[in-house]
C-alpha cells in the first residue's frame, strides 16, 4: 500500500516523475546494450537507455514487442511530468498498463523475458500510483450539481454503467442502510443460481433518502433510457415520516441540479445537456464501487461501540420524534408507485434488519406502525414487501452499527431477496457477442 502524495502540485509531479522514470532509466550497461528500439538499434531514446554499444547487437524474437512497450512507458513517464486532471492521469495509468501487457507477451525464448516480466510488475505499480492521482482529482460532472456530494457520485457513476452496459435489470434504491446493506452484485449471482441468468443490478442509494428523494429520482431525474425493468427499495421507517425535516430534499431543493430538471432537464444518454456542467468542479471520489455499492467491514460490538457512540434511547431518537405516516412523505411515494404502475416497473420494498440494541420498546412500536402501513400497501398490489425488520436482532456481526449492517450482513440480504419466490423477477435480455464481451470486462 501507498501512502496519498502531499497535496502540492509541483512536488506531486516530481515525486511521481521520479518513481515512474526510475523503472526506465536505472538499467546495467550490459542491459542497455541489449535492448534494441525500433528504429537504428545502436541509438537507444534519449532518457531511457544509458550505455555505450561497443558490437553489432543480435535480433530477439520479442523485438518488436519489446520496442512496443518501451514507447509506451516513455510516453507514460513524460505525461506524468504534467498530467493535472483525472483525464491526463487515467492516459497515465493507460500507457502504464499496455506497456506492462505488452512486457509479459515477452516469449520466453527471448533472453529479456525475466527482466521483462519484472519490469512489468514495476510498471502495474506506477498504474496503481496514476490510478490513485486520478481519482484525486474528482469525477467528471454529467449533471448540475444536486447538494449532495454522494448523489452526485452515484449521478455520473450510473450515467456511466448505464452507458457501458446499458440500463441495469433491477435498480435499488434507498438510503445508507441501502448503500451498505444489499450487495447487487451477490444478489447477481444468487439470481443465476435460482435460474434468473445474465440479470444486471445496480445500487443507487444515497445518504439520507427519503420517499420525496427516491419519488424525484424515479419520476424526474431519469430520463427513460435509465430506466429499469424491477426497483428494490431497501429502506426503514424513517424514509416516511413526514414529522421530521428532510434535510437530503432540502439540499436537492435548492441545487442548480433541481433548478435544470425544474427547467425539463434529465439524466440520459439520448439527450445530452444542452450546456455542460461545470468541469472545474468535479465530483468527489468515495469507496462506492462500480454498481454503486459502498462495502462496510466494520463488525457491531456493543461492549467496543459504545465506547465511542453515546447510547441513544428510543425516545430521544430524532428519526421517531413527531412520528407521522401521513404527509408529504406518504403523498411523493403514493406519486412513485403510480409512476411506476404506468410504465410497467414493479416495486418490490425490503423494510431492513435492525439490531436488538436498536430496537428498543419505543422503536419497535413505531415500527410495528410502519409494517402495518407496509401490509396496507402490499394488500393494495402497489408493491410486494420483504419484511426483514428481526430476523437479525441478536446477531450483531452481520452489522456496522445498531441500525445499519455491513457487508456479511449485504451479502445475507441480497440472498434473501434472491429467494424470494413472490418478487416478479425479470428476464435477461438476450446478449449480443460484443456485449457479453463488454460485461465480462466490467465485472472483473
Amino acid at each position: 500500500m501507498f501512502r496519498p502524495f502531499p497535496s502540492h502540485p509541483w512536488l506531486v509531479g516530481h515525486l511521481v516523475l521520479g518513481v515512474l522514470l526510475t523503472c526506465c532509466i536505472n538499467r546495467p550497461e550490459t542491459l542497455a546494450n541489449a535492448e534494441p528500439t525500433a528504429g537504428d538499434r545502436n541509438s537507444p531514446p534519449l532518457g531511457l537507455f544509458s550505455g555505450r554499444p561497443t558490437f553489432s547487437q543480435p535480433v530477439f524474437a520479442g523485438d518488436e514487442i519489446w520496442d512496443r512497450a518501451v514507447g509506451e512507458a516513455t510516453q507514460a513517464a513524460q505525461l506524468a511530468a504534467t498530467a493535472a486532471s483525472a483525464a491526463e492521469w487515467n492516459r497515465v495509468a493507460q500507457g502504464w498498463g499496455r506497456s506492462a501487457v505488452l512486457l509479459k507477451e515477452v516469449p520466453a525464448e527471448d533472453p529479456r523475458q525475466a527482466f521483462s516480466q519484472r519490469r512489468a510488475q514495476e510498471y502495474l505499480q506506477n498504474l496503481a500510483i496514476a490510478q490513485h492521482q486520478a481519482r484525486q482529482q474528482g469525477m467528471p460532472r454529467v449533471f448540475p450539481a444536486l447538494g449532495s456530494d454522494v448523489l452526485d457520485e452515484q449521478v455520473s457513476l450510473y450515467h456511466s454503467y448505464v452507458a457501458t452496459l446499458g440500463a441495469p435489470d433491477i435498480l435499488i434504491v434507498g438510503s445508507s442502510r441501502a448503500l451498505q446493506g444489499v450487495d447487487p452484485q451477490v444478489l447477481q449471482q444468487a439470481l443465476a443460481a435460482q435460474g434468473y441468468p445474465g440479470l444486471r443490478v445496480y445500487n443507487f442509494s444515497v445518504n439520507g433518502a427519503t420517499a420525496q428523494v427516491v419519488s424525484f429520482l424515479t419520476r424526474q431525474l431519469f430520463a427513460p433510457d435509465l430506466h429499469p425493468k424491477l426497483i428494490i427499495w431497501a429502506e426503514g421507517s424513517r424514509a416516511f415520516n413526514s414529522g421530521r425535516f428532510d434535510r437530503t430534499f432540502a439540499e436537492i431543493l435548492k441545487s442548480p441540479g433541481y433548478s435544470a430538471v425544474r427547467d425539463g432537464a434529465q439524466l440520459s444518454l439520448a439527450t445530452p445537456l444542452e450546456t455542460r456542467p461545470d468541469e472545474e468542479a468535479p465530483v468527489p471520489i468515495s469507496a462506492i464501487n462500480s454498481q454503486g455499492f459502498l462495502a462496510v467491514n466494520d463488525q457491531f460490538n456493543p461492549a467496543v461501540y459504545y465506547q465511542s457512540f453515546p447510547r441513544v434511547r428510543g425516545q430521544y431518537d430524532d428519526t421517531y420524534r413527531t412520528f407521522r405516516l401521513e404527509g408529504v412523505q406518504t403523498v411523493s411515494f403514493e406519486a412513485m408507485t403510480q409512476f411506476l404502475q404506468a410504465r410497467g416497473i414493479p416495486l418490490v420494498f425490503v423494510n431492513l434488519p435492525l439490531s436488538n440494541d436498536y430496537l428498543d420498546s419505543v422503536r419497535l412500536g413505531y415500527e410495528r406502525q410502519f409494517q402495518t402501513f407496509l401490509q396496507k400497501w402490499a394488500n393494495s398490489g402497489a408493491m410486494t414487501v420483504v419484511d426483514l425488520l428481526e430476523i437479525w436482532r441478536w446477531q450483531s456481526h452481520l452489522f456496522a452499527d445498531p441500525s445499519h449492517v455491513n457487508r456479511y450482513g449485504a451479502r445475507e440480504i441480497a440472498r434473501l431477496i434472491a429467494s424470494d419466490s413472490r418478487i416478479p423477477w425479470p428476464q435477461a435480455a438476450t446478449a449480443t457477442p460484443e456485449r457479453s464481451t463488454s460485461e465480462a470486462a466490467a465485472e472483473l
